[in-house]
């Protein structure tokens, strides 16, 4: 039987792709940095379709 995934936990891969698609996203858009955190929440709602986001997770996706 397979385990019920935690609408907190995002496996690392997911995570990655989500760091790797905002990245993206900032360059094409060349979004201010201020506006970063903003952008980054709104991505993993849309990801996970959750609409409380870790802000540890924001911070890992929107660091340098």
């Amino acid at each position: 039987m397979t385990k019920k995934q935690s609408k907190d936990q995002i496996p690392a891969f997911e995570l990655d792709v989500m760091r790797t698609a905002f990245r993206r996203w900032v360059v094409e858009d060349n979004v201010p940095e201020d506006q970063w955190r903003p952008r980054a929440r709104k991505l993993v709602r849309i990801m996970t379709g959750d609409d409380y986001v870790d802000p540890n997770k924001v911070e890992w996706i929107i660091r340098k």
